[in-house]
């Protein structure tokens, strides 16, 4: 698990080795032959997704708790802008709020039926359709011991370099029906980085997410450096802190500002 971005600005190849070029039938036979054994030999993608939630420290571990707090940091190295956050989550639910100067704040949540973002100007955004589904697959504290639960199919293609780590490389469509591909460290079994596109909700493109530096805590293993890449921009989190069973259900009241828009949503206003 890492530092979730936010929606709007802040929560999932190929081998390179090619059939190699023959001058007899014979040859190409054997080297086809070998590309299908290297594929008889690549796991199943649930052996993959089971190895990560072991090597993160086992189910038990964290199904222990009921909610968590995450303190990070967000930095944009381009524009030198530093930012403090929090992250809660608790049954499915959500509040990231991004501290910004003058004791204003940058916030989004999910509620379990409304997702929403809060700017620090006080405008309300209420998301629709299959962003609602994505920022919900963000709030579950469980995602990563039920991946497959958000995936139509999701298979592993190849291995294939990412981030400098031989990967496994898993390709899924999700249930709404965009592609997601997740890279896991071959030797060692943690997530390493996400590929997918954003053009979809409004983003640049093809996007990337790369986890590194993975510490524990309470028994559960986290990537505390989370590398966003898209469209030339580079975002970085870092989480500094994790604590667990001690967000309160207030939390998740909607903000009036959110109340009031989705009102005047729902009303046709």
């Amino acid at each position: 698990m890492s530092f979730p971005r936010k929606r709007t600005g802040f929560s999932g190849g190929e081998s390179k080795a090619g059939l190699l070029l023959a001058s007899s039938f014979l040859a190409l036979g054997v080297a086809c032959a070998a590309t299908a054994q290297t594929k008889e030999k690549l796991p199943t993608a649930e052996k993959v997704l089971d190895r990560y939630v072991e090597v993160t420290g086992g189910r038990e571990a964290l199904l222990r708790y009921k909610s968590m707090t995450m303190h990070g940091r967000g930095q944009d190295p381009a524009k030198n802008i530093e930012r403090e956050g929090v992250f809660y989550t608790k049954d499915g639910k959500m509040l990231q709020r991004i501290l910004l100067p003058g004791g204003k704040t940058d916030e989004s949540g999910y509620d379990g039926q409304t997702a929403w973002d809060l700017g620090p100007d006080g405008k309300a955004v209420i998301h629709e359709g299959d962003e609602i589904k994505t920022i919900a697959r963000d709030a579950d504290m469980y995602y990563h011991l039920r991946v497959m639960k958000y995936f139509k199919s999701m298979e592993v293609v190849d291995v294939k370099e990412f981030n400098g780590r031989a990967c496994y490389h898993l390709k899924g469509i999700n249930n709404w029906g965009k592609v997601n591909e997740q890279f896991y460290d071959k030797e060692n079994g943690l997530l390493v980085g996400y590929a997918f596109n954003t053009a979809w909700r409004g983003g640049d493109g093809d996007a990337t997410e790369t986890f590194e530096e993975y510490k524990d805590f309470g028994g559960v293993r986290m990537a505390t450096k989370n590398t966003h890449r898209e469209g030339g921009d580079v975002s970085i989190f870092r989480i500094t802190s994790v604590t667990y069973d001690d967000v309160s259900d207030d939390v998740f009241r909607l903000p009036e500002a959110v109340r009031a828009a989705l009102a005047a949503k729902k009303s046709g206003k």
